[in-house]
């Protein structure tokens, strides 16, 4: 007998137990013999009916959870599945394997404006510099294999000009190439090309900036990619990293390398007082985010970064008044850093101070004085959305930089340089990004530096104060 028949007959027995409250006890009798035939169907089916109504159930639930599966299953006998999560992804089913593909593209023009620039006989320039780039073309692989807690990343990126983490202009450079272990508890290794564990506005990728540019400070004082192992804690609160390495900027390098022969440490502490650790992975803030605020410091040792070699240059090659170039051997250096960001609704603050010490050095190819060298400097940014599509943002920078490449006497020069920065951004979404900024250097940028990728020229000026430039630059990321 079905459940539906069953409950039919129950209720037709309920209604004559009413009618039979009404009508008086000569019904009674039929109501009995009722009770008698619904307890003979009971005994001979038992629970039958409630087994075949269940797993009929089941079937179907079955049935309709495996039609799901194979909707949201894109490689069909593989087992995989794939999909976009801030990036493309294939993975096996059980997760164990995994690949993440990302994608950044910055295409921009670039105007610059030299109001002191030497125009006399023989320089064949002219005060105003334009045109397009590339500025950056970039590649990124990551994910896990064996289980999730053996990570990889492979980084690939074209650079238009030279900058800490692309040495070679022009050129498809390796990045980030590293494996990492996740030991639990917080605690994970990673061996291989990495970031040096120094500046805030280093450690975030290249499309999580505020601005068109990374700072001329982030580009005279960042260590760069570098080469090593990395020991990690992460908690709630607190996050470090500790790391023995080849040196700053010494990305792509090798064993042999003679700057190599050097003990080179850094290591970077942040302390989150609000907020989730990932609002700290882009610049910007969005309307939707709640207060967060980190408090970071970082410092870094190394010695014989600045080693002259055989081939008559500098290593290592990327422009840095403080990491040797043109400054000759440096027998030992010290830099450090504190900083702090704040985001909160659309308001994003970041400050850092950072500084250099290091001594040694021979400033000209036949003498040694031992003197010491001291470098500092400070960065200001914030940024505030409108509105879901529109941000505003501004920028100070502050440079006081022993440089002794400018002081051929062997006297310590010092570019000291003050640089504004304000635009906006336009967002069309999480993945496009519309940049149009103003810089102006209000001191000399320095004869012996490269900032081209922020828009400022370092040729030989009679007077290079007030140069500015604007950047209209949009970027595609995923």
């Amino acid at each position: 007998m079905t459940l539906t028949k069953y409950v039919g007959i129950l209720a037709s027995g309920l209604a004559i137990t009413g009618a039979a409250s009404a009508q008086g006890t000569d019904a009674l009798s039929e109501i009995a013999q009722l009770r008698s035939e619904l307890a003979t169907l009971k005994s001979q089916n038992g629970d039958k009916w409630l087994t075949e109504e269940r797993a009929a159930e089941i079937k179907s639930l079955v049935k309709d959870v495996l039609a799901d599966s194979e909707t949201r299953t894109s490689l069909q006998g593989s087992g995989a599945t794939s999909g976009y999560n801030n990036g493309f992804f294939v993975s096996s089913a059980d997760g164990n394997f995994k690949l993440n593909a990302s994608f950044l593209a910055q295409a921009r023009f670039t105007y610059n404006y030299q109001p002191g620039k030497n125009i006399g006989a023989g320089t064949g320039s002219a005060n105003s510099t334009w045109g397009f780039e590339n500025r950056r073309t970039g590649m990124a692989f990551s994910g896990n294999v064996v289980d999730p807690s053996w990570t990889y990343a492979a980084r690939f990126n074209y650079g238009s000009t030279v900058d800490p983490y692309t040495p070679t202009p022009n050129a498809m450079v390796l990045q980030d190439a590293w494996g990492a272990k996740d030991f639990g508890n917080g605690f994970s290794v990673k061996i291989g090309q990495f970031k040096s564990p120094f500046m805030a506005e280093s450690l975030r990728n290249d499309g999580a900036q505020l601005t068109a540019e990374r700072s001329l400070v982030d580009y005279t004082f960042s260590g760069g990619y570098t080469q090593g192992i990395a020991a990690s804690y992460s908690s709630d609160q607190f996050r470090a990293t500790g790391s023995y390495n080849n040196g700053p900027r010494s990305q792509n390098g090798n064993w042999a390398s003679g700057v190599n022969n050097s003990i080179s440490l850094s290591g970077r502490f942040e302390f989150k007082a609000m907020g989730a650790w990932s609002q700290f992975d882009s610049e910007s803030s969005a309307k939707s985010d709640e207060s967060a605020l980190m408090v970071g410091a970082a410092i870094q040792y190394y010695n014989n970064r600045g080693a002259f070699n055989a081939s008559g240059g500098w290593s290592p090659a990327v422009p840095s008044a403080i990491y040797g170039v043109g400054a000759g051997e440096t027998t030992g250096a010290v830099d450090w850093t504190v900083d702090a960001t704040y985001k909160s609704g659309g308001l994003s603050a970041s400050a850092a101070w950072v500084g250099a010490n290091y001594g040694g050095q021979i400033r000209n190819f036949s003498s040694s004085d031992g003197e010491t060298f001291n470098s500092y400097a400070m960065v200001f940014q914030a940024g505030y959305r409108f509105t879901d599509t529109l941000e505003g943002f501004g920028r100070w920078e502050w440079m006081d930089v022993a440089d002794a490449a400018a002081s051929p006497n062997g006297d310590i020069a010092k570019d000291v340089n003050n640089v504004l920065t304000f635009g906006v951004n336009v967002y069309a979404g999480a993945n496009v990004k519309w940049t149009t900024q103003f810089g102006i250097a209000l001191s000399d940028v320095g004869f012996g530096a490269d900032y081209n990728g922020a828009g400022y020229k370092a040729d030989n000026n009679t007077n290079a104060a007030n140069q500015f430039n604007i950047i209209t630059q949009l970027q595609l990321a995923f």
